[in-house]
Order: structure tokens, then sequence, then C-alpha cells
């Protein structure tokens, strides 16, 4: 890698330098979408038993109880807190996304389970959060695919963008940004390998968990390399065969990735499915398609969707979210790909194993194949020989398709209903709107916390 570039210097002087006053409004509007996003996926995920093993061992420590466990009715440290809720946000691959999958699924975790213990206001949570997400979108956005490595980005970039956002929320300077970066590039971790497995949302936790540590030591004096993004032997250098394109952190302050690049999943499934899903839901809808009258169906999918989407015969609910047989099998019999068909028992109903036998998946090497999109053709075959096809080149709920405003309440007011009360799901809508007149987050963070287990 490039030592003479500064890339360190430049992220940890736009995050230094934010200020909520100079973020535009739609991005403001944008990031408390994304915070309300988070906090309803990770409040359904808390049942998950990832989260759930993950909080028994959080409550084994005994910390000082500062920051909440959100839906397991304790508090504990900030660190810890963080661990657990960013392992639930995670459980359920339903959180939002940008470039590289989920990075930024660490991030609110982190920032929140901070200021909690910090009993900082709504409006320097939201500093805080716009800060890392854009630094760390801008980092995924840097990076190609060709120069991607097996590495989960959850874990690995999640871990700089929570530690941004922790070291904002503490209002550290520029020097001490770059020396937080520094300590979080050697935190940072995950492989794709265990995609499917309870440890892929582990490594959203321990990002979290990993950014509040590296942001309060660096507050503290620890000292790191402050050229850790750049360097030969760096970040880049580590995780990257190719090198980054400098142009998007260059934007950093300029253009945000918000209102750009945001995709709030419609499916609690791995994102790489869903232009193909997509395709089959409108095929049923607009065309008329019924399941007892296909006879196959083929789906065209570039690289990254082909290597990750592994499991043929799902035997869980977690191998089923990469499944492309038992996710179409799913949306042409029941219409909907929802939270409940990602059981054990859902991934093992007949009619869904049957009906998966029919999907045939395979790579198309032609088709693009960026985080900004992945699209997906789709041929259903059906039995009188008549075929019908569909091209998605954008999921529902990026940029290009977002989804309405009703659609991201249903799906916040869904999960959060598995864990909370009405009252407090109404308290959390009512406190993410108004979150910069929030002058403490601590009154939010304690209708999350929900019932001990």
């Amino acid at each position: 890698m490039d030592s003479s570039r500064n890339d360190t210097e430049r992220v940890a002087r736009f995050v230094a330098e934010t200020s909520i006053e100079n973020i535009p409004n739609d991005v403001l509007a944008a990031a408390k979408t994304a915070i309300l996003d988070c906090l309803g996926v990770a409040l359904a995920g808390s049942t998950e038993e990832s989260a759930r093993i993950c909080a028994e061992q959080v409550r084994m420590e005994e910390a000082r109880g500062a920051a909440s466990v959100w839906g397991q009715g304790f508090k504990s440290s900030a660190s810890l807190a963080a661990l657990a809720n960013g392992t639930a946000a995670h459980a359920l691959d339903f959180d939002h996304g940008v470039y590289l999958g989920q990075p930024t699924s660490g991030v609110i975790p982190a920032v929140m389970a901070l200021a909690e213990a910090v009993g900082a206001s709504g409006r320097d949570l939201l500093e805080a959060y716009v800060a890392g997400f854009e630094a760390t979108a801008k980092i995924a956005k840097s990076i190609s695919e060709e120069g991607r490595g097996g590495w989960h980005s959850a874990g690995t970039l999640g871990t700089l963008g929570a530690t941004l956002s922790c070291a904002k929320l503490l209002k550290l300077d520029i020097d001490k940004v770059s020396m937080a970066l520094g300590i979080a590039t050697s935190m940072a971790s995950g492989t794709a390998c265990n995609y499917g497995t309870m440890t892929k949302p582990l490594g959203a936790g321990l990002a979290a968990r990993s950014g509040v540590m590296a942001a309060s030591f660096a507050q503290r004096g620890f000292t790191a390399s402050p050229k850790a993004l750049e360097s030969a032997t760096g970040f880049f250098g580590a995780f990257l065969s190719l090198p980054p394109d400098p142009a998007p952190i260059e934007e950093l302050g300029r253009s945000y990735e918000l209102t750009q690049g945001l995709k709030i999943k419609p499916y609690a499934c791995g994102g790489l499915s869903h232009n193909a899903i997509d395709a089959v839901l409108e095929m049923r809808e607009r065309d008329g398609i019924k399941a007892d009258a296909v006879e196959s169906i083929h789906v065209e999918v570039a690289k990254h969707a082909y290597d990750r989407l592994v499991f043929r015969v799902p035997q869980t609910g977690l191998e089923g979210k990469f499944c492309m047989g038992y996710l179409l099998a799913r949306a042409m019999i029941s219409g909907k790909v929802s939270l409940d068909d990602f059981t054990d028992a859902a991934v093992r109903e007949q009619p869904m194993l049957e009906f998966a036998k029919k999907v045939h998946m395979e790579l198309n090497t032609d088709l693009a194949d960026s985080s900004e999109g992945r699209p997906s053709k789709v041929a259903v075959r059906l039995r009188d020989g008549k075929i019908i096809s569909r091209y998605v080149e954008y999921s529902k709920g990026g940029p290009q398709a977002p989804l309405s405003a009703r659609e991201l309440r249903v799906k916040f007011v869904d999960c959060a209903h598995r864990v909370i009360d009405e009252k407090a799901v109404q308290g959390i809508l009512d406190y993410v709107e108004n979150l910069e007149s929030l002058k403490d987050v601590g009154p939010l963070c304690r209708l999350l916390v929900g019932e001990r287990r």
C-alpha cells in the first residue's frame, strides 16, 4: 500500500470536525431511520440463541450496570452491553447495510451503550453516529470486490466504524481519533466461513465492544500507529489484495452515504438473495404464478452471491438465510419472506424442501458484482412449457427502491413487539423521531432493556 497517502488523517479529521449543525437535514432524517431500524431488529434478535448465549456470558461477568442490554432486562458495562447488543443486532441478518454487506452493524450498539454510560444527549448520539457511519461507508466504498478477501465486513470494517463513532461521542481530537483508529485496526477480525452460524452475528458484537474499548483507550492516552489505514502493514495492507480507491475517502463531508447508499432490509436473510426474492414475489403477484404450476426456477447471480449462498438443503434456520432454494420456495409458496420463516422447524417443512429442489442457481460472470448493485436473473419454467423471467438490478430497500415510511414503521413495530410492550414501542418511536431534543439518552435506553429473562 502507498504509505504516502493520508487516509487515517483524513478520516480522523472528518470525525473530529463533524458537527451536527453542518449535517444536512435529510442526512439526519436518514440517520434516525437507520437507528430505529437497528433498535427494532436488535430487540427481535435478542431472542435468538446466539444473542441469548452472549447475554448470559455478559450477565455472568457482573460488570457495573452502566448500559442497557437490550431485551434482556439487565445492565452491564458499556463494552459488554455493546457486545451483547451488537450480536443481537446482527443475529437475524435483518439489519441495514451499505457497501460490502453490513459493515456498520456494530456502530449503533457501540455508540448507544457508551452514550448511555456517559449520559450523552440525543444530539451527541446523532452526531457521533453520522460521523462513524459515513467514515465506515466511505472506507467500504473505496474497496473493490476484486481486492476483497474472505473477511466479514461486520467484524472488520464494523470495528473501525464503532470506534470512530465512540471517538466522536467522547469528543476526541484529531490525534486521538487517529490513535483510536490505529488501536481498532488490531482488533478488527472476522471471516466469511462462519456465514450461517452464530459466529456471524458475533462479529458485529465484537466490533461494538472493540469500538467502545478502542475509543476509551485512546481517550486515556493509549498509542497506536498514526497511519494505521494506509501503512504498508496497516489495515488496507493486511485485508486487501488491491489498493483502495482514494476518491470515496476524499469525499468525506462533501457527500453522504446515509442518503445515497443506505439499504434497509425487507427480508431477514442474506442480502445477496434479495434481488431474486424480489423477482419471484413480483412474478407471483403480477403474473399470477402459482407454486404448483412451477416446473423449475433458474437463477443467475454474480460471484459474490454465488460464493456466499452456499447451502443447498438447510438444516437450521441460520442456514436457511443463505439457501437460495429455500428462500425462493418460501417466496413462491407463501408469497412473502418473514421473520418467522427462519426457525429450524420452518426450514424443514417438507413442501419447502421439495420445492427448493426445483431451484437451480448458477454463476454468471457477466453480471455486475459490486456492493452498489448485484443483479439477478430469474427464469421460471411452468409445467405448460411457458417461461417467465425477471432481471432485478437493485433490490427493494435500497436508495433506488426504498421502503415507504409505513413499511419502515411496520418492520420496527413487528420486530419490537416480540420483546417489549406497546407503551415501550410507542415511546421508542417518539424518542427516536425527536432525538435532537433528548437531553439524555437514558430514558430511551430504559425502554429497550425489556424484562429480565
